[in-house]
């Protein structure tokens, strides 16, 4: 019987360190219009406007811009937020060139995850 609670215990405390360990996603349902639209508005344009030249060929004016992605492959890959260029470069030390916006202020720990999270639960329109 004390073996049995024993691994009980064990087996409570392996899940608990699993969700603990798991990111935090918003429980809100984000979408593009509504929660990034303002994000990408505030920090990223006017560089990343489809009438601005900028090297990464990247235009952010709407949604469907954002999917077309520029010239470093897809901006956006849903579901998958740590293989989406928008996510990656407004983290410190991207995979390349440098960390997002450059010539303002970084996005926030809360924008940061908003964007994270839009694009785990799909990137929704």
């Amino acid at each position: 019987m004390l073996l049995k609670l024993a691994g009980l215990s064990i087996v409570a405390v392996a899940v608990l360190l699993v969700l603990f360990e798991m990111p935090a996603q918003s429980k809100k349902e984000l979408s593009y219009s509504k929660d990034i639209a303002p994000i990408v508005k505030s920090y990223c344009l006017p560089c990343h406007l489809e009438e601005n030249e900028n090297p990464s060929g990247l235009s952010l004016d709407n949604f469907d811009l954002v999917m077309k992605g520029g010239n470093h492959g897809n901006t956006v890959v849903p579901g998958k937020p740590k293989e989406s260029n928008l996510y990656l470069k407004i983290l410190p030390n991207p995979p390349f060139g440098k960390q997002m916006a450059r010539n303002k202020r970084k996005l926030t720990e809360e924008e940061t995850q908003t964007i994270h999270d839009w694009i785990a639960q799909g990137a929704k329109k």
